[in-house]
């Protein structure tokens, strides 16, 4: 059930990011690392759903 997660800064092209003022930068960060927190409990309640409904049937 495990993916890979996906890097969503590395799509950004490098000639764009240069050119992407610092405060932008730091909000596309932040956001980046939410998602992947929220990808994380995503990934750990699908988990747990998964096991109960084995459990249940």
């Amino acid at each position: 059930m495990e993916q890979k997660r996906i890097n969503h800064l590395e799509k950004i092209p490098p000639e764009d990011w240069e050119k992407t003022p610092t405060s932008s930068k730091k909000l596309v960060e932040e956001m980046a690392r939410q998602i992947e927190q929220q990808e994380k409990k995503l990934t750990g309640v699908l988990t747990v759903q998964e096991q109960f409904h084995q459990k249940n049937q």
